[in-house]
């Protein structure tokens, strides 16, 4: 259970948004508006904002900037409609931890809470003696086994934590970046498995959700023996992280370039979307088996 902050001015909508996020067990407080939501961020303790973009006073976009400068280590969820695709990019990119369209909130919303606040946790038993690294190198040659995947992130973000390359929500949005990236690999790469066929993220990594699609796949040639090499490369000035599969690959000259608005409706899925914004740069191989993600240290970390 999360304590939430609803940032919505539709009361119609309020009610609708808050009786989803009680029936996952969630505490909500409601603002009308985000000056309204800048108050309760200071007066209450949160563990989470969900927020429309289009509203009067300070929108969504503008509750995000403030976010990152004052309340930096909680997260801030979007809530976007049809025409608000524009200022949804730039709220993603301006620190938002991610992103529920209006039209699959019930399938979505607390779903992606969960995927969010899960990232969050993670072990500082290391932290004295991680911060006495200087560089570090991993590499994994992981199975099709999801179950992996969030230790894996945990580990990289303890590190990347005690080398000070960035804190607080871009470490959170590394991570979220890192593990869809790896996911990706095992279902969409590895196995082949349509969008459709892909349980969502959440599920995958925290429920052990699966199907005879998914079980059969995993015991048949080829896939059962394809493998996800993963390599971080952490130093103090950036963390860049190499995700790759054994499948064929996918065309990617055709997704949308970073920054553009058609993102939030490409084909790819709302995990490229996240990738694409969460971290500097993102580039893939030839082949479209392979994904370079790079998170750089700025001044504001």
């Amino acid at each position: 259970m999360a304590r939430v902050l609803l940032v919505e001015d539709s009361p119609t909508q309020a009610v609708e948004i808050t009786m989803l996020l009680e029936e996952g067990r969630h505490e909500v407080l409601h603002a009308s508006d985000g000056r309204q939501g800048l108050e309760a961020l200071a007066e209450y303790a949160l563990d989470v904002v969900i927020t429309d973009l289009e509203m009067p006073e300070v929108n969504g976009l503008e509750l995000v900037e403030r976010m990152r400068i004052d309340y930096s280590h909680i997260p801030a969820i979007l809530v976007t409609s049809r025409g608000s695709e524009a200022l949804a990019v730039q709220a993603l990119q301006k620190g938002a931890a991610g992103y529920v369209p209006k039209s699959e909130m019930k399938a979505l919303l607390n779903t992606t809470i969960n995927d969010v606040l899960s990232v969050i946790q993670s072990d500082e038993s290391y932290a004295k003696l991680i911060s006495t690294l200087t560089r570090n190198v991993f590499e994994f040659d992981m199975p099709n086994d999801a179950s992996l995947i969030a230790p894996l992130t945990g580990l990289l973000m303890q590190v990347s934590s005690g080398l000070q390359v960035f804190g607080g929500m871009e470490l959170v949005r590394l991570g979220m970046a890192t593990e869809h990236a790896i996911l990706n690999a095992m279902y969409r790469g590895n196995l082949e498995l349509t969008r459709d066929e892909t349980p969502m993220d959440h599920a995958i990594m925290h429920e052990d959700a699966t199907n005879e699609t998914i079980e059969a796949r995993k015991l048949a040639e080829p896939y059962r023996d394809r493998r996800v090499h993963v390599e971080a490369i952490a130093s103090t000035d950036e963390v860049r992280i190499v995700v790759r599969d054994q499948g064929n690959g996918f065309d990617t000259t055709k997704l949308p370039k970073r920054g553009n608005p058609e993102m939030l409706d490409t084909k790819g899925g709302r995990g490229l979307v996240l990738m694409t914004n969460f971290v500097d740069s993102v580039t893939y191989n030839p082949a479209g088996n392979e994904v370079t993600l790079i998170k750089r240290r700025n001044q504001s970390s």
